[in-house]
């Protein structure tokens, strides 16, 4: 499942983290209200792991993207 996502750089003590702005499935869902914006996470990987239940696949199934707005 190929997810596009905006990230919010340099967040957290070291500001080495990044937070979840906006993602989108390759269907054009939204999942709005359905992740923590908030969330801080250190690599594209935890992000997969975090997003996995979340999109309802598993982790490896996930091909992350960057949006460009």
């Amino acid at each position: 499942m190929k997810i596009e996502y905006y990230p919010i750089r340099g967040r957290g003590n070291d500001g080495l983290k990044f937070q979840l702005a906006r993602i989108k499935d390759d269907s054009g869902n939204m999942f709005k209200g359905q992740y923590d914006q908030a969330r801080h996470f250190a690599s594209e990987d935890e992000l997969k792991g975090y997003l996995a239940p979340v999109v309802g696949v598993s982790a490896d199934s996930i091909e992350l993207v960057k949006m460009n707005l």
